[in-house]
C-alpha cells in the first residue's frame, strides 16, 4: 500500500544572488568578479516554515580557469511533522561562452572542516602562456546529490541545482545542509579561443527554494498491531484509527526514515523523510495517551467523534420533540448520549455528550456543604473539567442551587462586565476602550468583573487548601477571534476594536455564513484555542509555554489568580445543546440561565452593545449583554489528571478509587 503526501503551495523564497564579470584569455590578466550577498526569506506553509539561511558567492578576484567556489546553505523547516517538498533552482544569466559546472553536497550536520583550495598554475606552450587553476577539497566526505552545468545564454534562464528534496518539519526546526561547489572549468587547448572570448562577459543570477508538488512515494509493506491478551503482533490489512499509535521502536522504514502517530487524525508522520520510495514496517499498540489513561480510569470508552452538529442531543424519555435524521445524509447525533471525542490544544479530548447521569464529582467545600460538580470532559492532557453542579448533602440536576448564586453574590450582580460600550469588554480580561485597533482593546490588563467575581467564591471555598489536586495549566479559552467573514453588517477579519460592530468566531460558527441567523441546520464547535497565548487563561503558577499530552509546547497566558474559569459555548454544543434551539433532554440543563466565557458580538445599535453567549433556562445556547443582571455562574475547574476521588454508586455503596461519582 502507498501513502502519497503532498504539499501543494507554491512559493520561491530568495536565498542569494549571484553576480560576477569573469574574463579568461590566453596570457593576459583575469578581471575582478562582483559577487553580491545572500538575502534570507522564510516561506510559510500549512502552518510549518522553511526558512533558507547562507550565500553563494563567486566573486574571487583574479580567477583562472579551474577555479573552484565553496558556499554553504541551511534549509530550517520549523512546524508540527509537515512533509515539505521543494528544490534549490538557479535562475539567472550566464552571458559566458563557458558553462559552469556545479556539484550540490548534501549533509545533516553542519561541518565546519570542510575545506577548498585552489593554487594558480601558469604553463608556457610553444610560446603561449597558460593560465589555471587546481583546486583540492575534502568535501567528498559528504553525499553528493547531484552535479550539472549551468548553460550559457544571453537570456534568463533555469536550472535546478537539486531533484525533489524533502524535509519534515519538527517544533525545533529540523535542518538540513547544503555545500555548493561552482566551478570555472578549465577547458582544453583546443578550446581555449572560445574561453578567451568571455572577456567583459558576466554570470549574475539568484538562487532561491521553491517548494515543489511532486509526490513522496511511501510504500508500506506490512502493517502489525498488538494482540493486548497474548502481546503478539498481529498481520492487518489496514491501518487503525483512534486509540491505537504507532510504536516507534519496532517500527522500521529505509533510508533512515521514522514513523510516527499524528494525532490529529491518527494518520503516519514520516520524519527524515529525503527521498521518495521509502519502505516502512508499522507496528501499532493501543495508545497510551494521557487522557485515554483517564478515560480508562473512570471505567468509560469513546463512541468515536462527531465532526458536525445537526442539532441538539435529544433524549424521548425526557425531551418530548426529537429530531430525526437531517436530510442531507448527515450523522444524526441529536439521539446520542455518552462519551465522544474532538480534538483539543493537548490531544484527544473525551466530552459528555446527552442526557447521562455518570459524570458527578464531589470535591471540596464551602463552609460545612460538599461540593458538587459534573465533568464536561476529559482534556487532552488527562485533566479532568468540572462545572459547578450546587453543594449541600446531594446534588442538583436543576434549580438555583446549581449555580454558585441565580443573580448576585455578596450582594453584586452575576454581570460578565459592568461595563459594555465597547468590543474590549467581551474579555474575561480586558484592554482600554476607544482604541483603534484590534490587539490594544483585547489585551489582557483589567480584570472583567465575572473574574473579581469568581475570585471573591473560589477564596470562600476549602478549594485553594485542595490546590495540590487543582491543574493550573489547562486553562480556560476566552476566545476572542474574528470571525473569518463579515455578517451582515457586522464586521469579521476587520472588526474587533472600539464600537465598530463586530461578529467573534464562536458567532461565526453557529450562525449563516455571511448572515444574522442562527444556523439551525449545521453548526461547527471546536475545543481549540485559536489565540492561546492571549485567551487561554491559566491559572497561578502556571507554566506560560506548557505542554500537551504529547509533550508538544501550548502557550497559556498565566492571568488568573485562582485556577477557575467558565465553560464555552463550544463546551455546550458538544455537550448537547445548540444556538437558537431549546434542549431540556441533555445534562447541561437546569431550567436556569448562566453565563459561558465565549465572545458573541459587538452591536452599536443596541443599548447595551457588548455580547457573549449563554445557556438561557430552555437549555438553548443564546447571547445576553455583558451588563445582564439575571444569569447565573457556574464555575469550572480542571482536576489533574492523578487526582483520585472515593467512587460511589446512587446508594452511597464504595467502589474504590476512580475518578468520578455516579451511577454507571
Amino acid at each position: 500500500m502507498k501513502k502519497n503526501k503532498r504539499v501543494i503551495i507554491i512559493v520561491s523564497v530568495l536565498i542569494g544572488v549571484i553576480g560576477i564579470s569573469l574574463a579568461y584569455f590566453v596570457g593576459k590578466t583575469i578581471f575582478k568578479g562582483t559577487g553580491a550577498m545572500t538575502e534570507g526569506k522564510t516561506a510559510t506553509l500549512n502552518g510549518s516554515t522553511l526558512e533558507v539561511n547562507g550565500n553563494i558567492s563567486f566573486n574571487d578576484e583574479n580567477i583562472y580557469p579551474g577555479h573552484e567556489t565553496l558556499s554553504k546553505i541551511e534549509v530550517i523547516a520549523t512546524g508540527n511533522n509537515e512533509l515539505i517538498a521543494y528544490n534549490l533552482i538557479w535562475n539567472g544569466i550566464n552571458s559566458l561562452n563557458t558553462e559552469l559546472r556545479y556539484k550540490v553536497y548534501k549533509t545533516k550536520e553542519e561541518r565546519e572542516d570542510i575545506t577548498l583550495t585552489c593554487n594558480k598554475k601558469n604553463k608556457v606552450t610553444n610560446g603561449i602562456q597558460y593560465l589555471n587553476e587546481e583546486c583540492e577539497t575534502n568535501i567528498e566526505e559528504i553525499e553528493l546529490i547531484k552535479e550539472g552545468v549551468i548553460g550559457h545564454s544571453e537570456i534568463e534562464s533555469t536550472t535546478e541545482l537539486t531533484d525533489n528534496e524533502y524535509i519534515t518539519s519538527n517544533q525545533t526546526g529540523e535542518k538540513v545542509y547544503y555545500y555548493i561547489i561552482i566551478e570555472y572549468p578549465n577547458l582544453t587547448e583546443k578550446e581555449l579561443e572560445e574561453q578567451n572570448e568571455d572577456i567583459g562577459e558576466g554570470f549574475k543570477g539568484k538562487v532561491h527554494a521553491k517548494i515543489s508538488d511532486s509526490k513522496a512515494d511511501i510504500n508500506i509493506l506490512s502493517i502489525f498491531i498488538k494482540d493486548e491478551e497474548t502481546g503478539e503482533y498481529k498481520k492487518a490489512k489496514t491501518m487503525p484509527k483512534e486509540g491505537y499509535e504507532i510504536n516507534t521502536d519496532r517500527s522500521e522504514c529505509s533510508n533512515g526514515a521514522k514513523a510516527s502517530t499524528n494525532y490529529d487524525d491518527y494518520s503516519v508522520n514520516i520524519k527524515n523523510l529525503t527521498i521518495d520510495g521509502t519502505s516502512c514496517y508499522l507496528y501499532y499498540d493501543k495508545e497510551k495517551t494521557a487522557s485515554g489513561k483517564t478515560l480508562a480510569a473512570l471505567n468509560l470508552t469513546s463512541q468515536g467523534s462527531i465532526n458536525s452538529f445537526t442539532g441538539p442531543s435529544c433524549n424521548s424519555a425526557i425531551n418530548s420533540t426529537c429530531y430525526s435524521a437531517s436530510s442531507d445524509g448527515k450523522t444524526n447525533n441529536m439521539a446520542q448520549n455518552g462519551v465522544f471525542s474532538a480534538k483539543d490544544d493537548f490531544g484527544t479530548s473525551y466530552y459528555f455528550r446527552g442526557y447521562i447521569q455518570n459524570n458527578w464529582v464531589k470535591f471540596g467545600k464551602e463552609g460545612n456543604d460538599d461540593l458538587w460538580w459534573r465533568i464536561i470532559r476529559v482534556n487532552g492532557n488527562g485533566t479532568i473539567r468540572l462545572i459547578y453542579s450546587g453543594q449541600g448533602n446531594s446534588p442538583s440536576t436543576t434549580g438555583p442551587e446549581t449555580q454558585i448564586a441565580p443573580t448576585y453574590i455578596d450582594g453584586v450582580y452575576q454581570q460578565y462586565n459592568a461595563n459594555y460600550d465597547d468590543n474590549t469588554y467581551v474579555g474575561f480580561k480586558y484592554g482600554s476602550t476607544g482604541q483603534n485597533n484590534y490587539g490594544a482593546t483585547h489585551v489582557n490588563t483589567n480584570k472583567s468583573t465575572i473574574m473579581t467575581e469568581l475570585e471573591t467564591w473560589y477564596k470562600k471555598t476549602t478549594l485553594g487548601s485542595l490546590s495540590s489536586k487543582i491543574d493550573v495549566n489547562t486553562g480556560f479559552c476566552n476566545d476572542r477571534e474574528l470571525s473569518p467573514e463579515d455578517h451582515g453588517s457586522y464586521l469579521g477579519p476587520n472588526g474587533g476594536y472600539n464600537q465598530v460592530p463586530t461578529a467573534y468566531a464562536a458567532y461565526h460558527r453557529t450562525h449563516v455564513s455571511k448572515s444574522t441567523s442562527w444556523n439551525i441546520t449545521d453548526q461547527e464547535s471546536t475545543l481549540k484555542c485559536a489565540n492561546s497565548t492571549r485567551d487561554l487563561f491559566t491559572g497561578p503558577g502556571a507554566t506560560v509555554g506548557g505542554t500537551d499530552g504529547k509533550n508538544r509546547k501550548v502557550e497559556g497566558n498565566g492571568e488568573l489568580t485562582v485556577p477557575v474559569g467558565l465553560i464555552t459555548s463550544d463546551e455546550v454544543i458538544y455537550a448537547g445543546g445548540f444556538g437558537g434551539q431549546n434542549n431540556d433532554g441533555y445534562w447541561l440543563y437546569t431550567n436556569q440561565s448562566y453565563w459561558t466565557m465565549s465572545p458573541y458580538d459587538f452591536n452599536p445599535s443596541s443599548m447595551y452593545p457588548a455580547y457573549v453567549f449563554y445557556v438561557d433556562s430552555a437549555g438553548s445556547l443564546d447571547s445576553a449583554n455583558v451588563g445582564h443582571t439575571s444569569l447565573g455562574v457556574r464555575p469550572v475547574i480542571n482536576l489533574k489528571a492523578d487526582t483520585e476521588i472515593e467512587f460511589q454508586d446512587s446508594d452511597g455503596e464504595n467502589k474504590g478509587t476512580i475518578l468520578s461519582y455516579g451511577q454507571f
